[in-house]
């Protein structure tokens, strides 16, 4: 049986991990990933907003510049949304609240 299908209290048991020690590990896998994710935005970002120094923008239309400000507004709110993990885990750490925060 593949391991997405064993649910959660088998793979528990399996691990024979404590509540905590499963938070601990949920949180860390998610931080991973959002650390992943937050690379790739942040480049990407980058390469949209050195496309505003390029001798080629100053001969973009209105309609090309509308949809460029409005990708960079949503690049810089994504790049937010994937930073903002970082204080809520400072704050969650030491609470004793990391299973609610997982789920």
């Amino acid at each position: 049986m593949p391991a997405a299908w064993v649910s959660e209290g088998a793979e528990q048991a399996r691990r024979q991990e404590s509540e905590a020690e499963r938070a601990d590990r949920q949180w860390n896998e998610l931080m991973q990933e959002i650390r992943v994710a937050q690379t790739g935005v942040q480049i990407l970002f980058g390469f949209l907003l050195s496309v505003a120094f390029t001798p080629a923008f100053g001969h973009l239309s209105d309609m090309d510049r509308i949809i460029y400000i409005t990708t960079v507004v949503l690049g810089a709110t994504a790049t937010g949304a994937l930073i903002a993990p970082v204080p809520f885990h400072r704050w969650v750490s030491g609470r004793s609240i990391k299973a609610q925060a997982v789920r």
